[in-house]
């Protein structure tokens, strides 16, 4: 085996210095208030089973079944698209999206606090790309202005999984039609929240996004992603977009799954629940530095320093509450965080034993 480069073992020495060193490690029992099951669906059981459950094979082979057309039909007409994608992961979704229609005069405008996979996506494409101060209308009109009379797309998400804040989107749908821009929304985590329609709908946002991905692996207690678009564009995914052509179809069994929780289920009861903690634990908080938005599921309590930020992780973990400590370089140094999801299970007592560690 060829010996490990000294430049790359200086780098994990480093991280491990600075106390966010990367480890994997298994997930035991407890009060999770650190997942993104937002809904409680990932222990929701379906019955969508099936004998013939792997295809086996690219969706361009022999990969693609009558139910992977029928949940990408269904799932469009919900969300109020034309047509819908599907792929394995957000991640695989975002880098597949991107990379695809960044050509080399295309511009893409986004927001600094954008998930890391649509990063990767644009890296991997031949655009230019920009990124403007976090949920800053103005700074974002300020590239627009730069690159008036090319092709612009602002690039935003729902809900930013870091802080928890939302993003302006009616003013970014109002700023693209001002200036003759295209935007994209990833609207992962709040798929399943608001709505059957996804966010857009809930802000009654009118025309939709050029394009809109959601994925199944937060509130919706699944995994995989569709990217939503016109006809067009999906066709020229199909063609163009290689995490797409190179990558083993979704099982059969799992896209049933998919269908039964995403077109079938009625979420509202789950939704309601979520809002009604989300509510409780806010107005019982009296912790300063919660920097997240009412209605988010994702309350991100400001520390500033790692050390104090794994501390008070390690005192949750040691009354058995699951929260993670966000450290740098995941949010940028002086931002490290603790990251408290809220779900729809989780009982007032055991938020009372969070907010009282806390």
């Amino acid at each position: 085996m060829t010996s490990f480069p000294t430049r790359l073992i200086n780098k994990l020495e480093e991280r491990s210095e600075a106390g966010n060193l990367r480890k994997l490690a298994e997930r035991d029992e407890g009060i999770d208030f650190y997942s993104n099951d937002y809904l409680g669906l990932s222990s929701y059981t379906t019955i969508a089973h099936t004998s013939a459950s792997s295809p086996g094979s690219s969706r361009l082979i022999a990969g693609t079944t009558n139910e992977h057309l029928s949940f990408e039909r269904q799932f469009a007409k919900q969300y109020g698209h034309e047509a819908a994608l599907l792929f394995n992961s957000g991640y695989s979704a975002n880098c597949g999206l991107f990379s695809a229609i960044g050509l080399k005069d295309t511009v893409f405008v986004y927001d600094e606090f954008i998930h890391a996979s649509i990063k990767d996506g644009l890296r991997l494409s031949f655009s230019k790309a920009f990124s403007f101060k976090h949920n800053d209308v103005a700074d974002a009109e300020r590239l627009l202005k730069k690159f008036k009379g090319q092709h612009v797309f602002i690039v935003v998400e729902s809900l930013y999984s870091m802080h928890g804040d939302f993003a302006p989107l009616k003013e970014i749908s109002l700023l693209a039609q001002e200036y003759g821009a295209d935007w994209i929304v990833d609207e992962a985590h709040t798929g399943g929240l608001f709505c059957k329609g996804g966010y857009c709908e809930y802000l009654s946002i009118e025309p939709l996004p050029f394009a809109r991905i959601v994925t199944f692996g937060k509130a919706y207690g699944s995994h995989g992603a569709c990217v939503l678009s016109a006809q067009l564009v999906i066709e020229y995914l199909i063609n163009f977009s290689r995490p797409f052509i190179y990558t083993t179809a979704l099982s059969v069994s799992h896209v049933k799954e998919l269908e039964e929780k995403v077109i079938h289920s009625d979420l509202s009861q789950h939704q309601h629940q979520l809002q009604e903690n989300i509510s409780y634990f806010r107005a019982q908080c009296k912790q300063t530095g919660l920097i997240s938005a009412p209605a988010s599921p994702i309350q991100t309590l400001h520390i500033g320093d790692t050390h104090l930020a794994k501390l008070r992780e390690q005192e949750c973990e040691k009354n058995g509450i699951h929260i993670k400590a966000i450290l740098a370089p995941t949010v940028p140094k002086g931002l490290e965080s603790l990251r408290i999801s809220i779900h729809s299970f989780n009982t007032l007592k055991e938020i009372d034993l969070l907010l009282e560690i806390l």
